[in-house]
Parts: structure tokens; C-alpha cells; sequence
């Protein structure tokens, strides 16, 4: 596998690392809204999708610098002018 091929493939990854969080995220935060706004809901529920919400957080953080090193993995690949 060349060098592009490779850094593609990183950028792929670090994208869909990412989008697949931030829907997780966008999702359990859409959740735990609904189950606050009820007035019988349960508080504790809605307090611990947030939790799971900053968890999911960080899982984004690998997919971001992953991408960040596909682009500078195929800025280097190129050849110079």
C-alpha cells in the first residue's frame, strides 16, 4: 500500500470515528432532554446520558487527530513541484 493509499484511509477512519460520535452524542443528548422534560421523569436518568454523553466526547478526540494525520501524512506524500 502506498503512502496516499495509506493516508486516505486515515482521513476515512478519523471521519467516520467522528461522525459516528457526534450522532451518538447528538442522539443521547436528544434523550436525556426528553426524559427532563417530562414531569414524572427520572432526574438520575437524565443526569447519567450526560455522563455518557462527555464519555462519548472523548472518543472523538482519536478520531480528530487521526484525520488531522491523514492530512498531514498525504501533504507529505506529494510530490513537490
Amino acid at each position: 500500500m502506498n503512502i496516499q493509499e495509506g493516508a486516505r484511509r486515515m482521513k476515512r477512519a478519523g471521519r467516520w470515528l467522528i461522525m459516528v460520535t457526534l450522532t451518538a452524542v447528538l442522539v443521547l443528548l436528544g434523550i436525556g432532554l426528553v426524559v427532563s422534560a417530562f414531569p414524572h421523569g427520572s432526574r438520575s436518568l437524565g443526569d447519567g446520558v450526560i455522563i455518557i454523553v462527555f464519555a462519548f466526547t472523548y472518543l472523538a478526540i482519536p478520531g480528530g487527530v487521526l484525520w488531522l494525520a491523514g492530512w498531514i501524512t498525504e501533504g507529505f506524500a506529494k510530490n513537490p513541484d
